[in-house]
């Protein structure tokens, strides 16, 4: 094990520097994945994981330059097992965010999952406990490891919440039901308003999720639809659509559409452009994103991927402020080398992004468009190390 483990900390050494030709040469590949296999399954009941993005990024502001440097964008250690048949637990917490606990589900944000799954039967599934909600789309779908750059939307939802799911499993097909909290906090410590807004006694979120295999695996479905009671009078309404469809053996393209509807501003976009310390009301959010793969060979992975995403206030009381806020365009494009397996991989990518804010906007807030630029050389790992 102390040899895997410097195998490891010299694999990632040579990475972070931007050697990829280097670390084949110094190190064995083929002993460190021979290693990797050998890490079986030894128990049932106990496995642990770690998930981990380290990348050294070039960062330009339109055509001039910013800096570099070395950042850990992701880590997240997982634990999991299946404690008698049947009934499951998994827990994954983030090592770089606070630990202080949320006054309401009483676990901090960096709990992503600490739930337990009981199959009540051959294909129906009851989930407890903090849990990923079970919103739709592929972007939102993926380990956050292998996410790039988030749209707008995934960025800023929260996402990890507590209650209980409930999946049948028919075929290819799967269909989940789930009710959660609608926040992890209290609602004067979520929002901020003008008015006074009373809480609801049924703060809950309800999800419909349907996860589709359609002929024979060449289109699959990520499908949802929420709703979930932010206030005694004030909801928000999402929908997410993701859809995916195989071209051939080597490539595959994804589409997300997510339209979140919001009577108050649960994403916190809009409200953090007005700066005047209140959360907007009547938000309307739309993303959609694309996003082509192509595997050359079991080596290397090539895509590209496209996002638009808009931000629409309709309660603007300002009259000098129109309804439109902003608009926002991101284009990546990026190579993944696989040394040894897909959960191993070295990524080389560009993002591109910009946001375009609306003149009322640049005119009586002070908020100027602008063009980023990042490229970015980094090592992704989710390995199993027990």
């Amino acid at each position: 094990m102390m040899n895997f483990k410097k195998t490891l900390i010299a694999l990632f050494a040579i990475i972070a520097i931007g050697g990829t030709a280097m670390a084949q040469n110094a190190l064995n590949l083929k002993a460190l994945e021979d290693k990797i296999a050998s890490l079986d399954q030894k128990n049932d009941a106990f496995n642990f994981y770690i998930n981990l993005q380290n990348s050294a990024n070039t960062y330009f502001n339109s055509d001039d330059y910013e800096g570099i440097d070395f950042k850990t964008n992701q880590l997240r250690l997982e634990m999991r097992g299946e404690i008698v048949k049947g009934v499951r637990y998994r827990v994954r917490q983030r090592m770089n965010r606070g630990t202080t606990a949320e006054n309401l589900d009483n676990l901090s944000t960096a709990t992503d999952i600490a739930s337990i799954s009981i199959d009540l039967a051959k294909n129906f599934t009851v989930t407890g406990g903090k849990q990923c909600t079970a919103f739709g789309g592929y972007e939102f779908d993926l380990n956050p490891i292998d996410v790039y750059q988030f749209s707008d939307m995934v960025d800023n939802i929260t996402c990890f919440l507590t209650g209980v799911d409930f999946a049948y499993q028919m075929d290819d097909q799967q269909f989940r039901f789930q009710i959660v909290n609608s926040r992890n906090s209290s609602l004067s410590d979520e929002y901020k308003t003008a008015n006074n807004v009373e809480s609801s006694k049924n703060a809950l979120g309800y999800t419909l999720n349907w996860n589709g295999n359609l002929f024979d695996g060449i289109v699959q479905t990520r499908w949802s639809y929420s709703l979930f009671q932010e206030t005694k009078e004030m909801s928000t309404n999402l929908i997410a659509l993701g859809t995916q469809v195989k071209l051939g053996k080597k490539a595959q393209i994804q589409f997300d559409w997510m339209n979140s509807n919001e009577d108050i501003d649960t994403k916190g976009i809009v409200s953090g452009m007005i700066n005047n310390g209140m959360s907007a009301t009547d938000v309307v959010y739309n993303s959609l994103i694309a996003k082509i793969d192509y595997r050359l060979n079991k080596k290397f992975n090539m895509f590209v991927k496209g996002m638009y995403e808009t931000a629409t206030n309709d309660g603007n009381k300002d009259e000098n402020l129109d309804d439109e806020f902003r608009k926002s365009y991101a284009y990546m494009a990026g190579v993944e080398f696989h040394p040894i397996a897909d959960d191993l991989k070295v990524f080389f990518t560009y993002t591109g992004r910009f946001f375009d804010y609306e003149s009322s906007i640049t005119e009586n807030l002070g908020i100027q468009d602008q063009h980023t630029n990042r490229l970015s050389l980094g090592l992704i790992y989710r390995l199993k190390m027990y």
